[in-house]
């Protein structure tokens, strides 16, 4: 895979650790290798120095709320929206690539339409096919009949029925599990709303049995207090959204390590740019309606001492996600951790592996313009994305002197 030796004016780390003012990265084999100052790390006759100037070093992004289907029409939770297979799939693996240029080097699919479009992207990638990013997928989300998503879920009427969806999930390759424990903004149904419950406790923690059994995780979208709470008793170990999560149950979630993937800015796009986004308008009055309470709910969250993760919901950038957890109260540090570092956390198992810039870890990093430090918006002039070790994409970064 190749040594190379990354300098830059500044180095974040991604732990809790000071920023390397003249930083350098050591990578070697895919891995990192060395995180110092460019002084202390002395260039080897057998490695690629690359000079980044003024840049910023700092871990890739992740961004644990994606559909890869988004952005665009195909996005539409409707019924009206009918695409052939092979058309998810091209959109798909154009909004991967996406992905890389926007610096994320980890992506967790959670809902991804019809035939497991995901998954099968998933392995492309591995496979070396098509481009992306690193991709922890769910499958179909396992839904209530009728419930919310459930054009593209797998829907289940009682515990039998969610044990089996969650074994087909689970037989299919999935690296994790979702259940729809509520209603939502996009909705999907006539007279659905986001404050209803769906799916029950007991279907819910069929789900989990056999999720944990195999040693993997659940996540719940639930944006009403009744559907977080069922959640929660169910033992998920992740809540999207979390709308109208109370104070109880965020002291309750820091306590049980349950994560918060709140999608701060798909929620404020819904309302700013719904129409432009090509939604139907009767979803604009109700992201307007839980602006309000979704900022309570962050802040009981934060309080509390929740784990948060970034997640962009198919919509917008993680940029926009870390900035308005900035607007919402989080330090700037923080909320660039909770793209990297604690986002890592979110995806569970995997978290040793990258999401910081440690010895031994997966060389996932990216370099920007600039110090996002001084301005978050310096977080998209990418300059640098390297996946496990391998340029994926380089701009301004031309090898300062090749291997002799």
């Amino acid at each position: 895979m190749g040594r190379f030796l990354i300098t830059a004016q500044q180095v974040l780390i991604g732990n809790d650790a000071s920023p390397i003012h003249g930083g350098a990265v050591r990578v070697v084999d895919g891995r990192i290798a060395a995180v110092g100052t460019a002084a202390e790390l002395e260039r080897s006759d057998d490695e690629t120095r690359l000079d980044l100037g003024t840049a910023t070093i700092l871990p890739g992004f992740i961004d644990c709320h994606e559909h890869l289907n988004g952005h665009d029409r195909f996005a539409i939770g409707d019924a009206s929206v009918s695409e052939p297979d092979v058309m998810f799939a091209f959109v798909a693996t154009f909004h991967g690539r996406r992905l890389l240029d926007e610096g994320i080097t980890t992506a967790r699919i959670v809902g991804c339409g019809p035939s497991h479009v995901d998954l099968q992207l998933r392995r492309a990638i591995a496979e070396g096919y098509v481009e992306g990013p690193r991709l922890v997928c769910a499958g179909q989300p396992i839904v209530m009949t009728g419930g919310h998503g459930h054009i593209h879920g797998y829907e289940v009427d009682g515990a039998a029925e969610a044990t089996k969806a969650a074994r087909r999930q689970l037989k299919a390759g999935v690296d994790l599990f979702k259940v729809m424990a509520s209603g939502g903004v996009g909705i999907t149904r006539e007279g659905e709303e986001p404050s209803q419950p769906q799916l029950t406790v007991e279907e819910m923690s069929a789900v989990v049995a056999v999720a944990h059994a195999a040693g993997k995780r659940v996540t719940a979208h639930a944006d009403g207090e009744r559907g977080i709470g069922n959640a929660l008793e169910a033992g998920v170990d992740c809540i999207e959204h979390g709308i109208f999560l109370t104070h109880a149950q965020a002291v309750w979630m820091a306590e049980h390590n349950v994560d918060l993937v709140p999608t701060l800015s798909t929620m404020v796009g819904i309302f700013e740019r719904g129409i432009e986004w090509g939604m139907p308008s009767s979803w604009i009055p109700i992201a307007e309606g839980i602006l309000g309470p979704h900022r309570a709910s962050f802040q009981h969250a934060l309080d509390a001492g929740v784990n948060f993760g970034t997640g962009t919901d198919g919509f917008g950038e993680v940029v926009a996600e870390i900035e308005q957890f900035v607007s919402f109260g989080m330090p700037r540090y923080r909320a660039i951790q909770a793209a990297t570092r604690d986002a890592a956390r979110v995806i569970g198992p995997l978290a040793d592996s990258y999401g910081t810039l440690e010895s031994g870890k997966s060389a996932d990093l990216i370099a920007v313009g600039g110090d996002p430090l001084d301005g978050l918006d310096s977080l998209r002039d990418v300059r640098l994305v390297m996946l496990e070790g391998k340029i994926v994409r380089s701009r301004d970064s031309e090898p300062a002197d090749p291997p002799r």
